[in-house]
């Protein structure tokens, strides 16, 4: 399968008049898996703003690690917007450009267009503490950021913290997406819903991609070169924190964005450090402390210059993965593989008539001989294609506001209208208008199927498989789980069966014994006298026809 991955900033701030705030850090998207040619492809990404205008595109290429970065998208706008989607499409390189994919000239063939979620603007970072209710404001303890220095507040003098050679490192070229672990509180809250991180706490930064963490930091708050101590509120987006570290003797050191300093010690690169431009390992180093008398009492305070000071900002991530069902991989797909069936809520299995139904967006895609609408088949791993009956949903009520987020000149297109499907025009770039989802109704496989389906999973490559074991023997309902199926799921797939193109729901389906992990001996008396439980045992032990003892679980 390969998967698109877009890691870029919760948030941004609004650029004003001909200023340019670039969204910081810079989106990054990153591929994975088979390829399709992805190397030589486009990738262009751009602003999208609440009415559906694109604006400030900007196009690059892949590097040798199938990473690509967008450093100069900026928001602007009116007084108004309150949000913007990024939008990331992937094309075909134009003849003209073959030869030189980054030379400037004509777009070739668009085949993949992913849009994120909405990403807030804000005016400015606030400098007063975020209150708890507002949660949308604060940086959530668990939740992935990143963490940036910025010398007199000048772009060109940013630097990342990232992941570089195993070593935590500030880069002006690169940035890593790292977990903010909490483990002490200086104040005990109650473990209910998501909880902000707070100033005082003592965290654990925690790479997302290596798993790579630094030791136990307590972040502060900065306010006009000062470290404030008694501040104890919640972090909130975009502010400036210092990670401070208490050494043995008491003394206070903070994580340094400053370069490495000649002749100190524990500093020295390790070899191959050199691998980035820009990039070095990060330093502990004092601040300057201020002993000051305020109303007849000593006050010691922690001056902090730039260098020492992080900007913090909450990360979003959108992500979408697609394959070949045919697994060869060779050709870029004639149709666009985008609008994705994207799943509205979680799927619900029905054990009364082994059916599990679905509200998907998306579900159906125009065939370009007919120029009619044929719906996706539905797989279990390689079951399929499995039988469902699908119903579209009623259009939206005149009470419900939904945006329908249409390109300019799209406003009155009918669906058969006779596009071509490598035309840019040629579809929506957003929700159309009309029913918002469909509900598919998917027949599930018999129980022995899916069971001998996960056993073949778990064999190896071109193992054969043994000839008594059909899947159906002692699985009617008795008996633990095979060792082989445990903690194993099937995907619950969408593929275009014109092309091939499949698409992963992002759900999986396990199977499980109902009776595994019953403890019979343990049964409760009943309240009622003498009612007879053995029929539980007997299906434990033999199996019901009428009663079978596997069911399906939606992961």
């Amino acid at each position: 399968m390969t998967t698109v991955i877009c890691l870029h900033a919760a948030v941004a701030q609004k650029s004003y008049g001909s200023e340019k705030r670039f969204l910081c850090p810079p989106p990054v998207v990153h591929i994975e898996g088979p390829v399709w040619h992805m190397r030589n492809q486009q990738l262009s990404m751009a602003v999208v703003s609440e009415t559906g205008e694109r604006s400030f595109e900007q196009k690059s290429t892949l590097d040798n690690n199938m990473t690509s970065s967008f450093k100069f998208l900026h928001v602007t706008g009116t007084a108004k917007a309150k949000s913007f989607q990024l939008s990331l499409d992937i094309a075909e390189p134009h003849p003209s450009t073959a030869s030189n994919p980054e030379a400037d000239g004509p777009p070739g063939r668009v085949w993949a267009s992913f849009d994120s979620a909405p990403v807030t603007i804000i005016s400015k970072p606030s400098k007063k503490t975020a209150k708890t209710r507002n949660i949308s404001s604060c940086i959530l303890a668990g939740g992935p950021v990143s963490l940036f220095n910025r010398i007199n507040s000048q772009t060109v003098r940013t630097k990342y913290m990232t992941i570089d050679h195993a070593q935590l490192c500030a880069s002006n070229v690169a940035w890593s997406a790292f977990n903010v672990n909490v483990v002490r509180r200086p104040n005990e809250v109650p473990n209910i819903g998501p909880q902000p991180v707070t100033y005082g706490c003592e965290i654990v930064l925690s790479d997302t991609q290596s798993g790579i963490s630094t030791s136990p930091l307590t972040i502060r708050k900065v306010d006009k070169g000062r470290v404030s101590i008694e501040d104890g509120g919640p972090v909130s987006q975009m502010q400036k924190i210092a990670l401070q570290r208490i050494n043995p003797d008491g003394s206070r050191h903070y994580l340094s964005a400053a370069g490495p300093i000649p002749g100190s010690t524990g500093v020295v690169p390790a070899p191959g450090m050199s691998s980035q431009a820009g990039t070095h390992p990060l330093i502990f180093q004092s601040p300057r402390v201020r002993d000051e008398v305020k109303d007849g009492m000593h006050i010691i305070s922690d001056e902090v210059d730039d260098y020492l000071c992080w900007t913090i900002i909450g990360i979003s991530k959108f992500q979408y993965t697609f394959f070949d069902s045919s697994g060869k991989n060779s050709n870029i797909p004639e149709l666009p593989i985008t609008p994705f069936p994207t799943l509205f809520t979680a799927p619900v299995y029905r054990q009364v008539n082994n059916t599990v139904e679905l509200t998907v967006s998306n579900f159906f895609y125009e065939d370009p001989k007919t120029r009619t609408q044929v719906p996706l088949d539905v797989f279990l791993g390689n079951l399929g294609p499995l039988p469902h009956r699908v119903y579209q949903a009623s259009p939206p009520g005149p009470l419900t506001s939904i945006s329908p987020y249409l390109t300019p000149g799209m406003d009155g297109a009918s669906a058969d209208s006779p596009t071509s499907p490598s035309s840019p025009a040629g579809a929506p770039r957003f929700m159309p208008p009309g029913p918002v989802h469909t509900i598919v109704v998917v027949e599930m496989p018999p129980i022995t199927d899916v069971i001998k389906a996960l056993e073949d999973d778990a064999l190896p490559l071109n193992a054969d498989r043994p000839d008594n074991a059909d899947g159906a023997d002692g699985r009617n309902g008795s008996g633990p789980p095979p060792p082989s199926i445990n903690g194993r799921s099937l995907p619950l797939l969408f593929i275009r069966s014109i092309d091939g193109v499949g698409y992963h729901s992002g759900r999986t389906i396990a199977c499980e014994n109902v009776f595994h992990t019953l403890d019979l001996n343990g049964q409760p008396p009943h309240a009622g006298g003498n009612i007879d439980t053995g029929w539980l045992t007997a299906a434990h032990e033999g199996g019901l026809q009428n009663l079978p003892g596997w069911t399906l679980r939606v992961m």
